[in-house]
This record gives C-alpha cells, sequence and structure tokens, in this order.
C-alpha cells in the first residue's frame, strides 16, 4: 500500500490549500483595518493566529508519522513544540507581570 497518496498528500493539500486561505485571510483583515499591526494587541493576535496554524499542523504530522510507525520522530516533533509552546506561554506570563 502506498502511504504518500492516502497520509501525506491529503496533508499537504489540506495545509496548503487552507494556508493560502489562511493567509487570505489575514490580508483581508489588514487591509481592511480589522488588523492594524501598529498595535501590540494586535500583533499578538497575528502571532497567536500563526502559532495555532503551526501548532496545529506540527500535531496533526506527528499524529500521521505515529500511525505510518516513525514514533520516535513523532515523539521527538510534539516533544519540541510542547517545549516551544511552554517557553512561549512563560514569555507571555512574564512580560504580564512585568506591566
Amino acid at each position: 500500500m502506498e502511504y504518500f497518496s492516502h497520509s501525506w498528500l491529503p496533508f499537504m493539500y489540506q495545509y496548503g490549500l487552507g494556508g493560502l486561505l489562511f493567509i487570505a485571510g489575514i490580508i483581508i483583515t489588514i487591509r481592511s483595518g480589522s488588523l492594524n499591526l501598529n498595535k501590540t494587541s494586535h500583533w499578538r493576535w497575528f502571532w497567536t493566529l500563526i502559532f495555532g496554524l503551526a501548532w496545529y499542523m506540527s500535531l496533526h504530522a506527528s499524529l500521521t508519522l505515529a500511525a505510518l510507525g516513525s514514533v520516535n520522530f513523532a515523539f521527538i516533533l510534539m516533544g519540541s513544540v510542547i517545549i516551544v509552546s511552554i517557553f512561549g506561554a512563560l514569555q507571555v506570563i512574564n512580560r504580564k507581570r512585568i506591566k
């Protein structure tokens, strides 16, 4: 059984087309003025959206890898995503304490 056409091709389609629609949505919100990148709070939301997409995509990729038998690489990928998530959360918490 060919795993690429049943696992990675749909993954690439989903995040390829979804990524294009995501970028188009971000561009539309910036041009309409709903997302003003001159404001700090809007920058936070902007990076939250981008990080959320990357986090969900890496979660999906690691579960696909685990299902295909690459469990060690899946654990490494998810471990690194969890470490980055914890580091980012601590940065946000520390910034709120300083202000």
